[in-house]
């Protein structure tokens, strides 16, 4: 039995053997499977697969889909077998070949969204979401229709937006322009969640009454919160009411209405996230884990368990001159232990300790500075310094682009007339990055505090979807 719009239906045992030929073209071994996924859709659909199905399983293959690819469609989205290839197989691929997607892309994306298949043609969406998509570029040479692919090419849900007519579209194009986004906004907001088109102009004020009333929230607001943490909106009513009031309940109203401002994320993630970001910063010694959040309320909006974390919190408080503490490592670097990429951050610290410039790192430039000028005035014109030190600061090491860091290390090592022409580059010491014992040893370290933080942290504030998140690979963080 099946579920055929809303129903129970049994699947005619005929039906198996009408398709045998189908399956074998896709190489779908379960050939019940596949009757049971086209006994779901209308009989005349049914029949259509049966008429139909060889010759756009042809057609499809023409295009270049294997045979994997070609029997999950048939398995996911029947209908696409169902009307001869130039009535909808054809069109649809066509014109998303068209938006720059390979045929292989294109059916991934049927994968991921079966329905659309139940469409006849796109255009009427791509003429809404198109110009859009301009709209929100930085500019280049690429078209409207080109980003749009690109869209998809990420993010293979955004075929939900296809589905959908240009009508339905516009009006809820033309309900977030008057919240108060711009069509800039808007192109680069679908890429963080596409499905932000797609709410109604009353689901969105329905969430919008919410934050209003629970945090005093403007309209202002309302918009930063859909451009820049699109996902709450997507939540429901019950959902982001729970969070606002967390928030309140934790730091009061007036704070939580300035954290969302700063760190409108706050919305779109689980309460467990930040309250274990706190919870984890007690337990490394800080404090005041409150005046951390009053300087940057993003800090809380990433898992503090993530073992890539953990090794840039212990690079820091290790290969540091002046040896901080992990409580002053979160309370000063913090947004460089949550946001830098350990093979960047640890990488570069690491690189700095080969080549024998970690003592050029100072907590303080300006301070560092001034100290080293102090320092010359009592010296006589013969002892004076040749030149004023390259000082390098955490910033320095973790934020600039890769030029401008290998910069840096060249003027520290003329400085100190320590260049060596076989000094590898950064980029060249990264390669072997992970094979490092020094790294190594970071990294299982960091991993061994995960555990024991976890230990020592309630059950309440431990999620089993988040533990498993952090032991992937090394570290993107």
């Amino acid at each position: 039995m099946v579920m055929r719009r809303g129903k129970s239906v049994s699947v005619p045992p005929e039906l198996a053997a009408g398709l045998a030929p189908l399956a074998a073209a896709g190489s779908v071994v379960d050939v019940a499977a596949l009757a049971r996924a086209v006994a779901a859709i209308s009989l005349v659909r049914q029949q259509g697969v049966l008429d139909h199905g060889l010759p756009v399983a042809a057609y499809l293959q023409g295009l270049g889909i294997d045979q994997g690819q070609l029997g999950r469609l048939l398995c996911r989205c029947p209908v696409l077998f169902s009307r001869p290839s130039e009535e909808r197989a054809g069109v649809l691929f066509s014109q998303l070949m068209r938006l720059g997607l390979s045929a292989g892309q294109a059916a991934a994306c049927f994968e991921t969204q079966p329905v659309a298949a139940n469409n006849r043609s796109f255009e009427a969406a791509i003429s809404v979401l198109a110009p859009l998509m301009a709209a929100g570029s930085k500019g280049g040479d690429r078209s409207g229709e080109q980003l749009l692919g690109d869209l998809l090419k990420k993010q293979r849900a955004a075929l939900q937006l296809l589905q959908y007519r240009a009508e339905v579209l516009q009006h809820n194009l033309d309900n977030l322009l008057q919240l108060g986004l711009s069509k800039q906004q808007l192109g680069k907001t679908l890429h963080q969640d596409c499905a932000l088109l797609t709410l109604t102009p009353k689901r969105l004020a329905k969430i919008e009454a919410v934050l209003q009333q629970e945090l005093g929230a403007d309209r202002k607001l309302w918009a930063k919160v859909l451009h820049s943490a699109a996902r709450a909106s997507n939540c429901s009513e019950a959902t982001v009411r729970q969070r606002a009031q967390a928030l309140v309940a934790e730091f009061g109203k007036e704070e939580a209405l300035r954290m969302v401002e700063k760190a409108s994320k706050l919305l779109a993630i689980d309460v467990i996230v930040w309250r274990q970001a706190l919870a984890v910063w007690r337990l490394c010694g800080v404090s005041d884990p409150l005046a951390v959040v009053r300087n940057n309320p993003n800090l809380l909006t990433v898992d503090w368990l993530n073992p890539s974390r953990l090794t840039n919190l212990l690079a820091l408080q290790r290969l540091l001159p002046w040896e901080p503490s992990a409580a002053q490592v979160i309370v000063r670097y913090g947004s460089y232990v949550a946001s830098t990429a350990a093979v960047a951050l640890v990488g570069r610290l690491l690189y700095l300790e080969q080549l024998g410039l970690l003592q050029q790192l100072v907590a303080d430039k300006r301070a560092a500075r001034h100290e080293w000028r102090q320092s010359q005035q009592g010296l006589s014109a013969g002892k004076e310094a040749a030149g004023e030190p390259v000082f390098i600061s955490v910033f320095d090491v973790a934020i600039p682009a890769p030029a401008q860091f290998a910069g840096l290390v060249q003027d520290a090592q003329a400085l100190l007339s320590e260049l060596v022409a076989s000094s590898p580059s950064f980029e060249e010491f990264s390669k072997g990055l992970t094979q490092l014992p020094a790294w190594q040893r970071l990294w299982a370290d960091a991993e061994a505090s995960v555990a024991e933080l976890e230990q020592q942290l309630p059950p309440e504030l431990l999620r089993a979807d988040m533990s498993g998140r952090r032991r992937r690979g090394v570290g993107s963080g």
